[in-house]
């Protein structure tokens, strides 16, 4: 499935939104929901602005992984911050990698003709603590 374009995008994925509700108690918590499935390229960062790991030291020093998504221009919507993705399909339909991830960048990519071609998302493991 190339989507148009020279890309393959072999990938596919449930997009999840954020939305805010609050208990009887007064409180406000988050809960999301499942938005659409979309098709994607899901790699490793491929340039040193957005490749590494981010360190944290609370509550606990570990690695929280990054990876990018280059989504293309029909999907690309659906994609906000506060946004998430998970269960990373391939084209058979396996699961690759059923971790949670949140979107903590938005990159619009553009072609030779000066058109939006593919958004290029970069996506952090979800670490919650309980």
């Amino acid at each position: 499935m190339a989507s148009q374009t020279y890309f393959k995008f072999t990938h596919k994925g449930d997009i999840y939104t954020k939305s805010t509700s609050t208990n009887a108690a007064g409180q406000q918590y988050a809960s999301y929901s499942k938005v659409a499935t979309i098709s994607f390229q899901f790699q490793s960062p491929s340039t040193s602005t957005s490749s590494g790991d981010e360190r944290r030291l609370s509550p606990y020093q570990d690695s929280i992984p990054k990876f990018e998504a280059l989504v293309p221009k029909e999907y690309d919507t659906n994609i906000t911050y506060g946004s998430r993705l998970q269960n990373v399909k391939d084209r058979n339909g396996n699961v690759v990698d059923s971790y949670v991830y949140e979107v903590v960048g938005i990159q619009p990519k553009f072609g030779f003709s000066g058109a939006k071609h593919h958004t290029v998302v970069t996506l952090r493991r979800v670490v919650e603590t309980a």
